[in-house]
């Protein structure tokens, strides 16, 4: 990729937002490099520091599906789940407006990220 103004940008906030754990939204026009920005930026990190997980949203992407993919890239340690070896999990979803509404009004993989990132937590589903 040729650096640009914006990718450097880009790149810049990611470094301090991951390096600070806080979460990012990138939003703008289609084709505006914003998932190749991310990738590229996820490939070039510390695989000893960090494991990633890339989740592509689509019309038929459910809560539990989410929750499914999350719970499977982390381990439980005591009561709590936690990415393996003590890394930080960086979580990538493109299309992130693509989940159907549901009668409510829900986007329900986006409720269920909003819950997360509010509350730092999520509980287990038994018997799912």
């Amino acid at each position: 990729m040729v650096p640009t103004i914006d990718t450097v940008r880009n790149n810049y906030f990611l470094d301090h937002l991951v390096s600070t754990q806080q979460s990012i939204l990138f939003v703008g026009e289609s084709g505006t490099a914003k998932t190749i920005i991310i990738q590229n930026y996820l490939a070039k990190c510390s695989t000893e520091r960090f494991s990633t997980l890339n989740i592509n949203f689509s019309s038929r992407t459910t809560s539990l599906d989410l929750q499914k993919n999350l719970m499977d890239n982390i381990e439980k340690r005591g009561p709590v789940w936690l990415p393996p070896s003590g890394k930080q999990l960086l979580v990538f979803i493109d299309d992130l407006n693509m989940p159907n509404v549901d009668m409510y009004g829900t986007q329900q993989p986006i409720a269920l990220l909003k819950f997360l990132i509010e509350r730092n937590t999520m509980y287990e589903r038994d018997g799912d």
